[in-house]
Order: C-alpha cells, then sequence, then structure tokens
C-alpha cells in the first residue's frame, strides 16, 4: 500500500473558473450500443447532464436526453461513459456499480514518476471526507520531457468518489498534469486535465474502449503531428505550431505552419529538424546573442516565397500575416490562439483597450466577436496600420476601433483624466522595452506599475487579462505582482479576483514553467 503524503498546492492564489473550454467542435462517439446500454466518449469539457445554466454542452441532452445515467465524468476528463436506454440496461448498470463488479480504468499523466511503481492508495477525499476511498495505480511508462519526468499510470478506482483519482494521486505527490484544483493552481502544464477514462468493462462482457485523445499522443510516443490532430482537422483554423522545439523531440527548432507554407525558427548552435512538405519555407537563424542587434532578417530556405500579405484563419477568425524576408514577425503570435478564442467568445458589446497591440490581433478577434468598441495601443504605426484591414477581411466595420500610436503609461494618463473606461483590457507586453524616455522597462520586475496605470480604466464588472511572456518570471512571482497591485490601489481593485488561468495551446507543449502566462483577473460591479 503506498501511504499517503500532504500535497499543498504552491500558491495562496487560486482562480475562480478551474475547467477547461468548452470545445469548438465536439461529439460523443459511439463506443459501443446493445443489450439495453449505450456507450459514449465524452470529450474533455463536457458535463455528462446539464446543470441548468446552459453554458456547457452535456451528453445526454446531445443524445435526446431519454437515457439512464449511472455513473458520470468531471467536466474535464474524457472518455467512456455508460447509460441505460432501457429498464434492463438500468438493472445491469445499477447492480454492476453497486456490487462493484464494473471495472473501469483510466489514463493518467501525472508529474514526477512514483515510487513504487504500482500499489493501492486509501482514505478520503475533500468531496467526500466521510467515506472511504481506494484507488489502485500501475506505471505503464515514464517520459522524459526536457528536465521534467512525467509517468502514464493506469489507474483503477474501486470506489468511485468525486475527484477520486485526482485528490488520491495530488496526496502522495503526483498530481495530474493541468489539475489547477489538486495541482499547482496558478502553472497549468497542459492544455487539459490530463486524465482519461479509457476502459470499461462489465461481468461477462468485452471491455469498451475510448481511445485516448490528440493530447495524450505525446505520452504515449506518438508523433508530434499526432497531439496537434485536433488543430489540423479544424478547417477553422490553418495556422499552428508543427513542432515546438525540445518538447517535440527538436531542441532548438520551431516550426509553424500557416497555410500552405512554413515560418521556422532555428536557434544557432542545435540542430536542424525535420522539414515540413509546404509551398515554401522562411527561416529565420537566431543568434544566442542578439544584444548587440546583429539579428539578421529571415530567409526562405525552401520552395517560393509566400505572397507579402496572406490570410490565415484561426477559430473561423481571418487574419493577414506576412511571412517575407522583412519582417522578425508575422503579425500573430500563435501561442495566444486559446486566448483570442476566449476573447472572441466573451466580447460582445465590450469595449476593449489592447495595449502593446502589434499588429491587433487581439482587437481582430474581439470585433469578430461583436465587441462594441476598441483602442488599440502601440509604438509602431506601421504594425497599428494593419489592424483595420483584418477586421474588414472579417466582414466588420472598423470605423468602432481605434488604434493610437505612443507609450502605453502616458496614454494611460491621458485617457483617466478623460474619464475613458473599458470592460475588457489586455496588458501583453514585451519581456522588456525601452519606452520614449529611454527607460528600460522590465515584467519581472516592473509588470505591478503596468497594471496600476490602467487601473482607474476598468470599468465595474470588468475583466484584465494580464499576460507575460517572459521565461524567467514563475506564475506565483507574476500572480503576486499583479495581485499586490490590485491591493495596493484600493477601491474596487482591492477586491478584484483571479478569475482563470489560461491554459497553453496543445500545439504549445510546457515542460516546466511555461513561457506564456495568461491570467484573468476580475472587477467586482460595485
Amino acid at each position: 500500500m503506498t501511504r499517503p503524503s500532504r500535497s499543498e498546492p504552491r500558491s495562496t492564489i487560486t482562480p475562480k473558473i478551474r475547467s477547461v473550454d468548452v470545445p469548438r467542435h465536439g461529439a460523443c462517439p459511439t463506443l459501443y450500443r446493445g443489450a439495453g446500454i449505450l456507450a459514449v466518449s465524452k470529450p474533455a469539457g463536457w458535463l455528462t447532464h446539464s446543470d441548468g445554466e446552459g453554458q456547457r454542452p452535456d451528453v445526454i441532452s446531445s443524445l435526446g436526453g431519454d437515457l439512464g445515467v449511472h455513473h458520470r465524468l468531471d467536466v474535464d476528463t474524457s472518455g467512456a461513459l455508460l447509460m441505460s436506454t432501457d429498464p434492463a440496461g438500468a438493472a445491469r448498470l445499477q447492480r454492476a456499480f453497486e456490487d462493484r463488479t464494473i471495472k473501469k480504468l483510466y489514463l493518467a499523466v501525472v508529474q514526477g514518476r512514483p515510487q513504487p511503481g504500482q500499489g493501492e492508495i486509501r482514505g478520503a477525499v475533500p468531496e467526500a471526507p466521510e467515506r472511504e476511498a481506494v484507488t489502485r495505480y500501475r506505471t505503464l511508462s515514464v517520459v522524459q520531457v526536457g528536465e521534467s519526468t512525467r509517468a502514464v499510470l493506469e489507474v483503477e478506482p474501486v470506489t468511485g468518489r468525486t475527484h477520486q483519482i485526482r485528490a488520491h494521486l495530488a496526496r502522495i505527490g503526483h498530481p495530474v498534469l493541468g489539475d489547477q484544483r489538486y495541482g499547482d493552481p496558478l502553472c497549468p502544464l497542459a492544455s487539459r486535465l490530463m486524465l482519461h477514462c479509457w476502459s470499461m468493462t462489465l461481468p461477462g462482457a468485452e471491455p469498451i474502449v475510448a481511445p485516448p485523445p490528440p493530447p495524450f499522443a505525446r505520452y504515449l510516443g506518438e508523433a508530434a503531428e499526432a497531439a496537434r490532430g485536433e488543430i489540423a482537422d479544424d478547417p477553422g483554423t490553418t495556422a499552428w505550431r508543427m513542432i515546438h522545439g525540445a518538447a517535440d523531440g527538436h531542441p532548438g527548432w520551431y516550426v509553424d505552419r500557416y497555410g500552405d507554407y512554413a515560418w521556422i525558427h532555428h536557434h544557432e548552435g542545435q540542430p536542424k529538424g525535420p522539414m515540413p512538405t509546404c509551398e515554401g519555407a522562411i527561416c529565420i537563424e537566431a543568434l544566442r546573442d542578439r544584444s548587440r542587434g546583429a539579428q539578421q532578417p529571415p530567409k526562405l530556405i525552401a520552395g517560393a516565397l509566400p505572397p507579402e500579405t496572406m490570410e490565415i484563419r484561426e477559430n473561423d477568425v481571418a487574419y493577414l500575416v506576412s511571412l517575407g524576408e522583412t519582417h522578425l514577425s508575422t503579425g500573430i503570435f500563435l501561442d495566444h490562439r486559446p486566448q483570442r478564442d476566449l476573447l472572441k467568445r466573451e466580447s460582445e458589446g465590450c469595449r476593449l483597450l489592447n495595449t502593446f497591440a502589434h499588429a491587433g490581433a487581439f482587437t481582430v478577434a474581439a470585433a469578430a466577436g461583436g465587441a462594441r468598441s476598441s483602442l488599440s495601443i502601440d509604438l509602431s504605426p506601421r504594425w497599428l496600420s494593419r489592424q483595420g484591414p483584418q477586421i474588414e477581411a472579417n466582414g466588420v466595420d472598423a470605423s468602432p476601433h481605434h488604434t493610437a500610436k505612443g507609450d502605453v503609461f502616458e496614454w494611460a494618463q491621458r485617457l483617466a483624466r478623460r474619464g475613458d473606461q473599458f470592460d475588457i483590457i489586455i496588458l501583453d507586453p514585451p519581456s522588456t522595452s525601452v519606452g520614449k524616455k529611454r527607460k528600460r522597462w522590465s515584467a519581472a520586475k516592473d509588470y505591478g506599475d503596468l497594471v496600476e496605470a490602467v487601473i482607474p480604466l476598468m470599468a465595474p464588472g470588468g475583466a484584465l487579462w494580464t499576460c507575460t511572456n517572459h521565461h524567467k518570471l514563475t506564475p506565483a512571482h507574476f500572480a503576486k505582482q499583479v495581485q499586490r497591485a490590485l491591493r495596493g490601489a484600493g477601491g474596487l481593485a482591492a477586491d478584484a479576483y483571479l478569475e482563470r488561468v489560461r491554459p497553453p495551446s496543445v500545439d504549445f507543449p510546457v515542460d516546466d514553467n511555461p513561457a506564456l502566462k495568461t491570467f484573468i483577473w476580475r472587477w467586482p460591479r460595485r
């Protein structure tokens, strides 16, 4: 028997919302039908049955509603779900669950490597503190990703308590990857909770198996493209990261797909990785030391150059990018795809302030989602000039969406004097920068100053999106910087709370400290 050990989250700041996004394209594939029983594969992000709020899809409603529910899966857990279709099936399932003669097996990807490699965990869990819970596990494989170790476990919950597997694995010091409730609430290491019900076996019957979804692929020894299947198969998305350096087994080699073309970053001193099949490939040879401005522009290394401006699509939104040999940026940062998708879904009727806006990709997503108006601020008028055509490429009137060239701190003071307020403010600064007065700014030390500058601009009930790509800034330190600025401001800002910690996109797998960190803070309404 494995002796439980106490495992506490590494932060006292916790998000209010701790669940994955509703899938944009989802269905419940049928795994088995017969003898009064229906088995389907539930996607992560789906409820088993409706919660009455109507914000998330649920399995029962999608299948017509006339089904018997005998067990449930957490909203963030995917996999095999059994239901009864007639009284005989209901009696069979009820007997199997009550007698514990049904065998349930889950796949879990956990942090670290459990020692011993198999065991039994006993003890009550937080969601059922008065009842004993029993979980068995065995290690199927161990995966080394960067400097971190992950283990793939086969887990059998002998009892059926809410969150049993997650709580038990966290108790022995090996939380499920992506678990913000029982692991570190500020540091999601996966695009979703890595827990999947992969097999259910009734007495005298063959196992009903739900194949693991794409995010499990990299931990099951499958090729990098397998983990990106849900993106590659989405007709509404034509740009994504195909190879993410060491996380995909190719240190220093990063390949982004933009329609029929590839945009590659190769780090000096590292071997080159596989070349994608494409119409043309443009490569940036990234120098180790770029402090003296010696970085060379991108070069065509295969095929033909793309058009100067080309349209790509992301979550059914059109963006205009440039992949030529002139710019070091294409005009969009693909790792923010989940954030833009969320912004599109939550921006209807809102007033948006997009700081450090670059070419305005966040604003384009908000405009496509029905934002009432926006102001995008950046030091570069050349990049800002790209915003309007992108909004219009989505059939949206660009006139309510304005741009402003200049320093964000100076503009924040000007807007505050005018009494302007916004429902959503996005802070996505570079890790370090030099402003007009040649003063160096660093996210690691000065992010709180940026938060303080925009607090007077936040409308009651609004949301502050704080983002950073600073590698050395840990999620805990980042959250504390923001929280300290909010508490120090007083008023409504002092009562603002962390609403969400955004997960990485599946095509930007994370090994340890995530580079991109996006925390959303919510203002009270009064």
